[in-house]
């Protein structure tokens, strides 16, 4: 019988790490039968045996597999196979207080999602970590005590390849942004304690792009990156000469941080990916002091942690994506820091140091 992969991404999408071990263990590996856990309409390469999760063949596949991959807990493994070898890329470095860290679990389902980390962190073989600064926090996190591979994060491999500038011209021709537009992608994390009758995490920033607007040159464009728990605020069309567009669908965040000139965020592992560039971050961070220390809690002080100028109106948003100077020649120094501190390996070699690993 010939060996076999299992691979999980955000419980049936075809992204993050573990799309990127498959892509380049298809080309290393092809005796390897690649079966992917994948919802409806996810678009498969043609070497990948599609799963329906939680079906009588998605079980079977996590007794028997030789590989699993995945970048989440996987929520209903109750067995592991005895021959399964189980690699957890994660999604991404934390700076909001994960696992066991988290100061207070006040959203819905918590206490279920607690039994669950532990259930699923027991059974891991390998853990993918970016950074000796990750694999620290992920020690305390998940109260792992095996193996830690600092391989850096398969999935951010793409911002650092040789077809990373074809992409980037082609993701901004497919989303309509013209030659000359300066493009800042908005990606916000989710808020634990505010929720939507749905079921679905509210989006709390509210920005008023018409206000932003008034702050903002001309030529601006503003890609709006909901976090995918959250009910995405759906902007539509220009508002002012801000040409703003709802991106929460796009299924690769990583292309977009090619597109972008310029990262919004607030707590979110997309600051430490997006670092991999070296293109400007802007923290908008309107509720710090009620995040930090009533919501979720962080790892770091965030003043210093910042690899940015932390705003907190629309105001000071419009001014920091206007400032260019204030990134090429006040925080240049502190923002290669940061990268020495949380990317260290982020090369473009990811994929291949793990599989290096794995394989030899």
């Amino acid at each position: 019988m010939c060996p076999s992969a299992m691979f999980e991404s955000w419980r049936g999408r075809y992204a993050d790490s573990p799309k990127a071990v498959s892509e380049q263990l298809a080309l290393r590996s092809p005796d390897i039968k690649q079966y992917w856990v994948a919802s409806d309409g996810a678009a498969l390469p043609d070497y990948c045996l599609p799963l329906r999760r939680h079906s009588p063949a998605y079980f079977l596949q996590l007794l028997r597999s030789d590989y699993l991959f995945t970048n989440d807990i996987v929520t209903k493994h109750l067995v592991k196979g005895r021959n399964v070898r189980y690699i957890q890329s994660w999604h991404g470095t934390p700076l909001k207080r994960i696992g066991f860290d988290e100061t207070q679990a006040t959203y819905s389902g918590a206490a279920k999602h607690r039994q669950r980390m532990i259930r699923d962190v027991s059974k891991w073989d390998y853990l993918v970590s970016p950074s000796p600064e990750c694999s620290s926090l992920f020690r305390s996190a998940f109260r792992y005590e095996g193996e830690i591979l600092e391989t850096g994060y398969p999935r951010n491999d793409i911002l650092n390849s040789d077809s990373s500038s074809a992409l980037r011209k082609t993701v901004r021709g497919a989303l309509g942004i013209l030659p000359g537009e300066h493009v800042v992608l908005y990606a916000p994390t989710w808020r634990d304690d505010s929720k939507a009758e749905n079921g679905r995490f509210q989006d709390t920033s509210n920005i008023n792009y018409e206000r932003l607007a008034t702050y903002t040159p001309e030529g601006t464009v503003f890609l709006s990156r909901m976090h995918s728990v959250v009910e995405a605020h759906r902007p539509k069309g220009p508002s002012g000469h801000l040409k703003v567009l709802d991106v929460s669908g796009y299924p690769d965040i990583a292309e977009l941080y090619l597109a972008a000139d310029v990262l919004v965020s607030d707590y979110s592992s997309a600051i430490y990916d997006f670092a991999v560039t070296g293109k400007p971050i802007i923290l908008y961070a309107y509720d710090l002091l009620e995040y930090s220390t009533s919501v979720r809690g962080l790892y770091f002080d965030y003043a210093e942690w910042a690899p940015g100028p932390i705003v907190t109106s629309l105001e000071e948003l419009g001014s920091a994506i206007s400032n260019s100077e204030l990134f090429r020649v006040t925080l240049q120094p502190r923002y290669r820091s940061f990268q020495q501190r949380f990317c260290p390996w982020e090369d473009g070699k990811a994929t291949q140091r793990l599989l290096d690993a794995l394989l030899s």
